[in-house]
Order: C-alpha cells, then sequence, then structure tokens
C-alpha cells in the first residue's frame, strides 16, 4: 500500500514529477495539511473576507437599483453616463470594494504560498502555525500588493507601446491594412504567452526573495521549455476547482436564494438586502475553500520546475547519506498498512 509523504521536509517538494504526480501531491497535501491551513486560513483570511463578500454586495445592490432608476426614465436628456456612472463608479462602496479585494488578493496569495514555503523548509514534524505565517505576511505585504500593482501597470504600458507601434504601422501602411492582422494575432499570442510565466511569479517573488525584474526573469527562466506543462496543469485544476464552484453556488442557489427577486427589482426590501449579503458571504466563503487547492497546484509544479532547473532535491538527499534515520513515533496497528519493502 503506498504511504503518503508527510510534506514536512524539503525533498517532499523539491522534486521532478509528472503531470500526475503534480495532481497527486496537491491533493496529498491538502490531506496531510488540511487542519493546520484551514486554522490559518480561517484566522488570516477570513475576516478580510468577509468584509469584502459584503462590498461586492452591497455594490450589487447599487448596480441592480440604478439599472432600475435608469430604465424608468424615459425623458431625452437621461444618459448612461448621467444616470450610472456618478452613483456606482464613483461611489465610496466602489473603490472601498476595489481595495478590499486587492488586500484580499494579496493575503490569500501570502497566506496558502507562505505556508507551502515554510512548510518545504521544515525539519520537523510540527505543522506550520498561523503565527509564523503572520510573520510572512506582516513582512511581505507591502511588497506582495506592489508587485501586484507592478504587474498591472507593466501589462497595461506594454499593451499601449505595442498598441502604439501597431497603430504607427497602421498609419503608414494603410493602403495594405491586411499587413496588420498578423501583428494583432502577434500581440495576442504575446499576452497569452506570458501568462503561464507570470502564473510563477508570486512563489518565485516570496520564496527566492528576488526583487520585481529579478523574479519576472526567474519565472520565465523556470517555464521555459515547460511552458505546455504549466498551462496544462493550470487549466486542468483550474477547470476542476471552478466546475466544483459553479456546482456549488448552484446547489446554494437551489436552497432558495432569490435570484427572481433581486432581477425583478424587489431591492428595496430590506430582507432581500440582508439575503443578497448573506449570499455574497457564502460565494466568498465557497471561493475562499477552492482557490487554495489552485495555489497549491501552482507551488508543486515551482518546485518541479526548480529542481529541473536546480536539482536541489538532489543534492539535499545526496547530502542526508549516512545521517541516521529519522525516530518515528509509535503508530496504533492498522490492518491495512503492508508495512516498507
Amino acid at each position: 500500500m503506498r504511504r503518503h509523504l508527510a510534506f514536512n521536509r524539503p525533498t517532499d517538494f523539491l522534486r521532478r514529477r509528472d503531470f500526475s504526480q503534480k495532481m497527486e501531491a496537491t491533493f496529498d497535501f491538502i490531506r496531510a495539511h488540511a487542519t493546520p491551513l484551514v486554522r490559518v486560513l480561517v484566522l488570516l483570511v477570513l475576516p478580510l473576507a468577509l468584509l469584502t463578500g459584503i462590498g461586492t454586495s452591497v455594490l450589487q445592490g447599487q448596480m441592480l437599483s440604478t439599472m432600475s432608476v435608469f430604465k424608468q426614465r424615459t425623458s431625452a436628456d437621461s444618459t448612461l453616463n448621467s444616470a450610472i456612472v456618478p452613483d456606482v463608479f464613483t461611489s465610496s462602496t466602489f473603490w472601498l470594494t476595489m481595495l478590499s479585494g486587492i488586500l484580499l488578493f494579496a493575503v490569500v496569495h501570502l497566506v496558502v504560498f507562505g505556508y507551502v514555503v515554510l512548510q518545504a523548509d521544515r525539519t520537523t514534524d510540527e505543522p506550520v502555525t498561523a503565527g509564523e505565517v503572520w510573520e510572512v505576511v506582516k513582512s511581505r505585504f507591502l511588497g506582495m500588493v506592489g508587485s501586484f500593482i507592478g504587474l498591472g501597470f507593466l501589462f497595461m504600458v506594454g499593451s499601449m507601446v505595442i498598441g502604439g507601434v501597431l497603430f504607427g504601422l497602421g498609419s503608414m501602411m494603410s493602403s495594405s491594412p491586411w499587413v496588420i492582422f498578423p501583428l494583432v494575432l502577434l500581440l495576442y499570442f504575446a499576452m497569452f504567452y506570458s501568462i503561464v510565466p507570470l502564473s510563477l511569479y508570486f512563489i518565485v517573488w516570496l520564496r527566492e526573495r528576488r526583487g520585481f525584474f529579478g523574479s519576472l526573469t526567474r519565472s520565465f527562466r523556470l517555464a521555459w521549455g515547460k511552458w505546455w506543462s504549466t498551462f496544462g496543469l493550470l487549466m486542468v485544476i483550474t477547470f476542476i476547482m471552478y466546475l466544483i464552484l459553479l456546482l456549488s453556488i448552484a446547489l446554494l442557489s437551489a436552497l432558495g436564494l432569490p435570484f427572481a427577486g433581486m432581477m425583478g427589482g424587489e431591492l428595496d426590501s430590506g430582507s432581500m438586502r440582508v439575503l443578497m449579503i448573506v449570499y455574497s458571504i457564502l460565494q466568498s466563503l465557497i471561493t475562499l475553500i477552492y482557490y487554495p487547492f489552485i495555489l497549491i497546484a501552482l507551488s508543486f509544479q515551482y518546485f518541479n520546475l526548480v529542481e529541473r532547473h536546480d536539482g536541489t532535491g538532489t543534492r539535499l538527499m545526496v547530502d542526508a547519506i549516512g545521517e541516521p534515520a529519522p525516530v518515528l513515533a509509535p503508530q496504533a496497528l492498522r490492518p491495512d498498512d503492508e508495512g516498507e519493502y
């Protein structure tokens, strides 16, 4: 009978793994660390997730109410800008919800990746505690937010530069506009290609403590030659988790949450607003349960690529030759345990 790894040694993480082994390691890690990881998520992420869910529900209520008012306006001078933009996109609720969403993104990545990184450097059987993860969050929080904003800014500037180049070429080749079409496809291909290496950015930045551009370079270097395997793992685990997420939300909706009432203009009811807030909170909690699976799968892809690129795990196992075997705690007899061979 196969023994599951405890994931309490660096060599449990730094291994070459194929696709099935990475998926298996993801669920084995969750099985081994479900209780301490959930405890850390509840203590460090749940309050901000609840706040974001409440803000999202309030913002959705404002948008639906504004749309209802806009539909009732029949005068010729009622425009989309005057009816919706001042009431929704310039409201404090919108910007506070956006801010809490960015903070939640940063905290979730720091907590999950921080837990995995700390556990990967572990040499004892004791799991990582919430206090240890909190120290990581405190020390790297501003850097994580800055990295997120920096990536968004870099992506926006790159798109504008490439768009400007394409516009200039289009003006120069106005007699042959068909030439621009392959260039536009090349732009979209480059953007699509860059998403896969960038999915490794945050764990590279957190574990290896490189700077912004150093982490970018390292991410692309690790993914070089392994783009398809990284893309495949990311797509498969994301599809599985979001399929489960959609089924969970559908089940939640089937229990009687008032979608029809929300879309039917009944938002003036106090009970309707409360139910909408409860639904948004539950949706945030469900997302919080499944999203760490994606981050953990990316972590094992990262460790796999590091091992293939640097061979760190192999060197650690070679260095461990001759050391005394770890003392195992006595365990109760298990009839299904076939022992070691």
